[in-house]
């Protein structure tokens, strides 16, 4: 518990760096620079080269994080599993351009009100291949217990030279086409640094070694590399396709209003984020070691603490509503209730813990595929539904009500298997708490200028909710986080 404290704490002080860059990026330059199709082309081509490259992993991230364990050994190099990956990610490359070029016709067909994605389309071969170079090494260096660098470099570096590209563009240096090859090239910047993080760790070495490799293990491998790529294929698949099926019922200026709304309601999650760099890899050493005492602990605490952090957050931005939209050109307020829905949906998944990975890296992993596929084809059927009736705002329900129904499913699955219910009176204690706080914030009227009003909202939630939770000690790692920074701040005085 002490790694993923530790580690959880550094991936989250970078976390919120990269989002204080990429605020000053998104939601201050690129409204006043760009126009919302020219940021619906960055997302689409993001969001199709983001799946692109996780069908290119083949799945194999699953079976690093399950079985690099067995493979662990920094004298003999940890017997060459870090060519296997590559190698395997260079197959799966190979059978990408394969399927771009099968696929080509289909997509600019699809986007037929999105010009300027047809124009853009090529850029999808490399701006997937830096994308599964990065995710390649960045699990390889999970599992060698470092989730902090790769978190860096994407969460906080990324942006920085996203943000050098933009201020470029806005000089009047470049024009748009330049900073659409910027923003690609972006992603290849952060994976040669990640490699020469490894290569100066000295955990880089491409010397094959199949000394361990025998026909149990690589039929092991290879089930458990099958239901992964099918799990994370369809777990992306759910994050990106509401933005590739807005862009094909509608237009690529509306994928831009919905992706920078979308960029402040992800604000919600990014704690669970850097949980979830370190957790699953405790998780799958505990499987190894039969420890499900320290599985059951990581479970409960992560639900409570999440569902605190999300909640106090989602509050935070849903009473500043108003001044979010003063500081945004006005086309944009249409995705309002996207900051909502999307909002209450990171809370759900945030409050369902590490469920995901409980099942995915115990003998029932096969199960995970079975719930992100159903997973995939309810987002499917309620973005079918409402789009066209409720337009963006219809995208955003249609992902609170997929996201719902999957997590009340898999806690339900591991109660029955596992016999682990992390839910006490104290989460219940929470969402009032929070209902509370935003029922007397409602009640207030808005003052000016709107930098007092967001000062003064901004410091109810802290007083209302954020006290509350300390004070009925809801979370001991939230208190713990407290008071070691009260300490910190005395000793300075």
């Amino acid at each position: 518990m002490g790694i993923i404290k530790r580690q959880t704490i550094k991936s989250t002080v970078y976390i919120y760096a990269g989002v204080l860059v990429g605020f000053v990026t998104t939601a201050l330059i690129f409204p006043r620079i760009l126009t919302t199709s020219q940021i619906g082309v960055l997302t689409l081509l993001g969001s199709w080269s983001s799946l692109f490259a996780q069908f290119a992993t083949l799945g194999f991230g699953g079976a690093t994080v399950k079985f690099f364990p067995l493979f662990r050994n920094k004298a003999k190099n940890h017997h060459g599993f870090l060519f296997i990956l590559l190698a395997l990610s260079a197959v799966g490359f190979t059978l990408f351009i394969g399927l771009y070029y099968l696929l080509k016709s289909w997509l600019i067909a699809t986007h037929d009100d999105s010009p300027l994605f047809q124009d853009k389309i090529y850029l999808l071969i490399p701006y997937t291949l830096f994308q599964l170079l990065f995710i390649s090494l960045d699990v390889y260096n999970r599992v060698l217990y470092n989730a902090t660098t790769g978190t860096l470099l994407r969460e906080l570096g990324l942006r920085l030279v996203i943000l050098v590209g933009i201020t470029l563009v806005f000089l009047e240096l470049f024009a748009f086409d330049f900073f659409v090859d910027w923003y690609i090239g972006a992603q290849g910047v952060i994976t040669l640094a990640l490699a020469a993080f490894l290569v100066w760790r000295k955990e880089f070495d491409l010397k094959p070694n199949f000394s361990l490799i025998n026909r149990s293990l690589l039929k092991g491998m290879a089930s458990l590399s099958f239901f992964s790529f099918l799990t994370g294929f369809s777990s992306l698949a759910i994050i990106r396709i509401d933005s590739i099926m807005i862009g094909s019922y509608l237009t690529e200026a509306e994928v831009g209003i919905y992706a920078m709304n979308i960029n402040f309601a992800t604000l919600v999650m990014l704690p669970s984020r850097a949980l979830r760099n370190i957790a699953p890899t405790m998780i799958a050493d505990a499987f190894s070691n039969r420890a499900f005492g320290t599985i059951s602990a990581i479970y409960e605490k992560s639900t409570i603490t999440q569902l605190a952090i999300g909640l106090f957050l989602l509050l935070g931005l849903w009473v500043n509503t108003e001044t979010i939209y003063t500081i945004l050109p006005p086309e944009y307020q249409a995705g309002v209730y996207v900051i909502l829905f999307i909002g209450l949906a990171n809370v759900v998944r945030m409050a369902g813990g590490m469920s995901d990975a409980i099942v995915g890296y115990s003998e029932y992993y096969k199960m995970n595929t079975i719930f992100n596929a159903g997973w995939l084809l309810l987002i499917i059927l309620t973005n079918v539904m409402l789009i066209p009736k409720l337009g963006i705002s219809g995208a955003a329900l249609a992902s609170l009500i997929s996201v719902a129904t999957v997590t009340i499913t898999r806690f339900w699955f591991v109660y029955q298997k596992f016999g682990m219910q992390p839910y006490r009176k104290k989460h219940l204690l929470v969402i009032l708490i929070a209902l509370g706080t935003y029922f007397i914030i409602s009640l207030l009227p808005t003052y000016s200028p709107f930098w007092l009003d967001l000062l003064f909202r901004s410091g109810l939630v802290m007083l209302l909710f954020g006290v509350s939770i300390y004070f009925f000690r809801i979370s001991p790692e939230i208190n713990d986080l407290v008071d070691a920074a009260w300490q910190r701040a005395r000793s300075l005085f």
